[in-house]
């Protein structure tokens, strides 16, 4: 029931931005699902000093995202990782850094994909995911942004 109404809405989703930008739609192709990129956040646990705080970011096309978490796993072990947040998104690269300015700012220790939350904060999983969900939501609303900038472009150039 659930494919039935996201396919529904994608169709029209597709057809709705057809006739926005005047491009007629073609049959035979379809979206290709192996561009669509994930976003995930993983927790990693340090067994050397337990009372450290460390998530691991990653982003990865759909039919590599099996591979990357377990490149992941083999370099961490993965029975120190547990994963708390993927979703789908425009770009996997845009929204790290968005997350990684965002842990910058707050004076987090960020070095390549690791963030590290400053020693003895409250910081737990469930807050993770929280600013994850909404940076992830800031992301979407940018890109809705732009998209609706573009059309309103389109709509006064031909009114």
């Amino acid at each position: 029931m659930a494919s039935e109404v996201s396919k529904t809405f994608d169709e029209e989703f597709e057809e709705y931005w057809h006739k926005v930008f005047y491009i007629t739609p073609s049959k035979d192709t379809k979206c290709d699902p192996s561009v669509l990129e994930y976003f995930g956040v993983l927790r990693l646990t340090d067994l050397r000093s337990p009372e450290r705080k460390l998530w691991y970011i990653y982003y990865a096309k759909q039919p590599e995202v099996d591979e990357t978490l377990n490149r992941i796993f083999h370099k961490y072990g993965k029975k120190n990782m547990c994963e708390i947040f993927r979703k789908h998104t425009f770009s996997g690269v845009a929204l790290r850094a968005r997350v990684k300015a965002y842990f910058d700012d707050k004076k987090w220790h960020v070095k390549g994909n690791l963030l590290e939350a400053p020693a003895k904060s409250s910081y737990n999983n469930d807050q993770m995911i929280k600013i994850m969900t909404e940076l992830h939501h800031e992301e979407r609303k940018m890109l809705y942004s732009f998209l609706c900038m573009k059309h309103n472009g389109v709509m006064t150039y031909f009114y």
